[in-house]
């Protein structure tokens, strides 16, 4: 029991650490572009020394990569409530919003193509979640299940992506009213294209 006791306490200050590193980067990064800051800026405000990082990060970019994803775990959808599945996409807008220095930062940064891997990998899980359920009966190949997946996932992240090249200002064209109309009964119509005729 006492062995236990001590591997939980010692997981808990490893969290902590991770943690306190963590916001120390997201404070940095309010002043600071993440190519400018370094290792010692973050030990420094943490009171470790460089060391204790190493031991968690390979270097500021893991940390960085951290920090998104234990984020965006907490914020965004893994999967779609059936009734408002274009509401759960949006999230992914309003999260990035809520977080707009800390996002644009990471955009504008070596990460921006793990950025939008992530996002799109999370995206492809959200939509085919909803594809699964209104999928039920048709006769349709993995193939052209998996492509219909694919241009959505594909479609959101490429108006993500325009969106932060525009510093988070969408076109006045693009309107949330207008991408839930494009959204609404598309996924559905999509796949009843690739139905198979049942024989």
């Amino acid at each position: 029991m006492k062995k236990i006791a001590i591997e939980i306490g010692v997981m808990k200050v490893a969290s902590s650490t991770k943690r306190a590193l963590a916001d120390a980067l997201k404070q940095m990064m309010e002043v600071k572009p993440i190519a400018k800051i370094t290792v010692k800026d973050l030990v420094e405000i943490c009171n470790v020394n460089r060391q204790t990082f190493y031991y968690h990060f390979d270097d500021v970019y893991d940390l960085l990569e951290w920090v998104f994803e234990e984020d965006a775990n907490r914020v965004l959808p893994k999967e779609v409530i059936y009734e408002q599945w274009q509401d759960d996409v949006l999230i992914f807008f309003k999260y990035l919003n809520d977080n707009a220095s800390f996002a644009m930062n990471v955009y504008h940064s070596d990460s921006r193509l793990y950025m939008l891997k992530y996002l799109k990998t999370r995206l492809e899980s959200c939509i085919r979640s909803f594809a699964d359920i209104v999928s039920e009966g048709m006769n349709i190949d993995k193939q052209d299940y998996d492509f219909v997946i694919e241009f959505y996932s594909n479609g959101i992240i490429g108006l993500i992506a325009q969106w932060m090249d525009l510093n988070m200002q969408m076109p006045k064209v693009m309107t949330k009213e207008r991408l839930l109309r494009v959204l609404e009964d598309s996924v559905e119509n999509m796949l009843a294209r690739f139905q198979n005729p049942t024989k």
